[in-house]
């Protein structure tokens, strides 16, 4: 099994993705579930195989402890690992080739807490990523691109697991701009030079120095371009996660052809 898990800042359309890449996956014959580890959602676009909120559910929280909505979602949120072996048991036992995760809508309280690595490496399988998603309308302008970049960076580093970063929404930027921003990231002297432009005084010399931290620790992989409203960049999406996390090498398992 392959997990993949889904990891984005609020309104990055984290769950509209797993519900089209899900889809792609099943119009192309490979077998997936989708699991859904947001204990308050009060919605979601696709009809989990695994649900948390079978287990522990955000309004039960707030009447059970008193609590308002931001705090009943940390305390939800760390309520899963009471039940994280049920879960894994369910994920196991469906037997799927891939297990599509969609993670809570804020993602500083999955990412930041303890909780977050700890369910992250109790329900990964042996091969599975991190598919980051950075809000194509956010980073327009070069300074708000370092920032989506940190935050990157920072899931990266927290949960330990490779990650594929790519630009959500795409269908809302013009095609123009989203190659602003590749160009961008592939030429980090550019990148550099355009947050000068944008920025002044002592921001412009933090925005640089924190540019060229990230070119150093080559932080600045290509991220593709995804539309789940229109399912363009699937495909692609689908052949960079093959390549992360089965190695690309003779050990691939290529259950669709490329």
């Amino acid at each position: 099994m392959f997990t993949v898990w889904f990891i984005g800042t609020a309104g990055s359309g984290k769950s509209t993705l797993v519900n089209a890449f899900s889809n792609w996956l099943s119009d192309h014959e490979l077998s997936n579930i989708t699991v859904n580890l947001d204990p308050g959602a009060s919605w979601l676009p696709y009809g989990p195989d695994v649900d948390v909120r079978d287990y522990v559910n955000v309004e039960n929280v707030m009447k059970d402890y008193n609590l308002g909505p931001n705090g009943a979602l940390i305390a939800a949120t760390d309520m899963i690992a009471a039940h994280i072996e049920q879960i894994k048991e369910e994920i196991v036992n469906l037997e799927a080739d891939y297990a599509i995760i969609d993670t809570s809508g804020q993602m500083e309280v999955f990412a930041f807490r303890n909780v977050g690595p700890y369910i992250v490496s109790t329900l990964s399988a042996e091969r599975s990523c991190v598919v980051y998603l950075i809000d194509s309308i956010f980073v327009e302008r070069p300074s708000n691109l370092v920032s989506a970049l940190l935050l990157a960076t920072s899931v990266h580093y927290r949960l330990l697991k490779p990650q594929v970063n790519v630009l959500s929404k795409s269908d809302l930027v013009s095609k123009e701009r989203l190659q602003q921003v590749i160009n961008w990231l592939n030429n980090p002297e550019d990148f550099i030079d355009a947050v000068g432009k944008e920025t002044y005084g002592l921001n412009r010399e933090v925005s640089q120095r924190v540019c060229r931290m990230l070119a150093e620790m080559e932080a600045f992989p290509e991220p593709i371009p995804v539309s789940a409203k229109r399912e363009e960049g699937l495909e692609e999406l689908y052949g960079l996660i093959q390549r992360v996390v089965a190695g690309g090498g003779e050990e691939t398992v290529e259950l669709y052809k490329l």
